[in-house]
């Protein structure tokens, strides 16, 4: 009956004092909203590099230039291990790993810049010269037009697939960067405003004006003509987008660029089974055409390992941010709460002469503690949840998660918050005597 006593006169304490009330909860609310928020970062961009890379498959083997150094325990070190080499892949390369034993495929891929050109319209790309498997081993999709074949790449035809953003680029629907650094001369094609799409999507209206498209039409790099016959569906995602990318076939590529060395080489086995044999074997083959070991052979999950190590520091680094945030959100409150109980001494001193215990008024200001963080706590993780909700419905660069942990986490600390900076000010109220606070001015 006393604790619900000391309860009553905190919830009477809180409530007088509004103002001061809401202004030490601005710290917890804070505090909670960063365990909240940051959170669900760690986890969500943890969740989306993985499955990027697992969507890769597990079958799936990198190879890519320079060579990976072992750690201590023999596994090779994708963080710190990679010795920085030009690329001596060649296209001969991977014609000699595509007749090893269990191979399925083989998709090298050869990375360039260049600056396309359509009319007076500009944009600087990343040019790709790949295989007609590229877009299969990538996960990646056209949103029109088509891809090219196998026909069209033994005979090295001039054909190109526009990334998202430079096809939007060359219609003059977005502004890059042009040529020596400068911009278009066009002016930008403005969007509607945002009233005016989310009234279109209520009303389930759309543009009556079929969209422009550059499939079927010619495009220049470096002098020579390239006929666009697809365009990359948008995919701007953590470190692996197209969007500004133009594809072409890999024996065009070697042909009409500076380039003759491939950026990497993606090799498919044909089963999970065969992935560690198919290692070893792609490693001898390449072998044959090189006098050093210039290159580095990866299977998927030594990249899942060496991500898992990165997303774990980032975190460390996100749990500290809210650690020292959780520390002065509670530092502040406990100075508040002493404050309060100055400016409340003589209260104390009347509650006590009409035979308070030193109990009630130890828990009276405890639970004042208690109540303001775990109202702040609340009110943050609200905060946090409806910022996530946000960020989910409006940003698709990849998507904040938030674990059931991470709101029994914040919950958990808020209380903790409130029973450890609780102690010192109802400590202090608790052991005031009677006599002299009825003498405090």
């Amino acid at each position: 009956m006393k604790l619900f006593t000391s309860f009553k006169l905190a919830c009477f304490g809180l409530w007088s004092n509004r103002l001061r009330v809401l202004s030490a909860m601005t710290g917890v609310i804070i505090g909670m909203f960063a365990v909240i928020v940051l959170s669900a970062i760690a986890i969500g961009v943890k969740d989306t590099l993985m499955k990027q890379m697992g969507s890769l498959g597990a079958e799936q083997i990198l190879v890519m230039p320079g060579r990976l150094l072992d750690t201590t325990n023999g596994e090779k070190d994708l963080l710190s291990g990679l010795t920085s080499v030009p690329s001596t892949l060649t296209y001969a390369d991977a014609e000699v790993v595509a007749d090893v034993e269990d191979v399925k495929t083989v998709t090298p891929i050869l990375e360039t810049i260049n600056v396309v050109k359509y009319d007076e319209k500009s944009a600087q790309s990343a040019m790709v010269g790949t295989t007609d498997q590229f877009l299969r081993v990538q996960h990646a999709a056209l949103s029109e037009g088509r891809f090219f074949t196998q026909e069209e790449q033994d005979g090295k035809a001039k054909v190109i697939v526009l990334g998202n953003n430079i096809h939007e680029a060359l219609l003059g629907n977005k502004e890059v960067p042009a040529e020596g650094g400068g911009m278009p001369s066009e002016e930008k094609v403005e969007p509607d405003p945002w009233w005016k799409r989310i009234m279109n999507k209520l009303l389930g209206e759309t543009a009556s004006a079929e969209e422009p498209s550059l499939v079927g039409q010619t495009v220049t790099i470096n002098e020579e003509t390239y006929e666009v016959i697809g365009v990359l569906a948008p995919n701007a995602t953590l470190g692996s987008s197209t969007d500004n990318n133009v594809v072409i076939p890999i024996q065009t590529a070697l042909e009409n660029t500076d380039m003759k060395n491939l950026t990497k080489m993606i090799v498919e086995a044909s089963s999970v089974d065969a992935v560690d044999q198919v290692d070893e074997q792609v490693f001898s083959a390449i072998m044959t055409n090189h006098t050093e070991i210039d290159f580095s052979v990866v299977k998927q999950e030594q990249m899942l390992g060496a991500l898992g190590k990165v997303t774990s520091i980032l975190q460390v680094m996100l749990f500290g941010i809210t650690a020292t945030a959780l520390v002065i959100s509670g530092m502040g409150i406990m100075n508040v709460m002493v404050m309060s109980v100055r400016e409340r001494t003589k209260e104390i001193g009347i509650r006590k002469a009409l035979g308070a215990t030193t109990f009630e008024i130890l828990m009276q200001f405890f639970f004042e503690t208690l109540l303001l963080c775990v109202i702040g706590g609340a009110a943050g993780i609200g905060l946090g949840y409806l910022f996530i909700e946000f960020w989910n419905n409006n940003v698709d660069i990849f998507a904040l998660v938030l674990p059931l942990w991470a709101v029994k986490l914040a919950l958990y600390t808020s209380f903790g918050i409130g029973s450890l900076f609780g102690i010192y000010p109802a400590w202090k109220a608790a052991r005031m005597n009677p006599s002299e606070a009825l003498r405090f001015d």
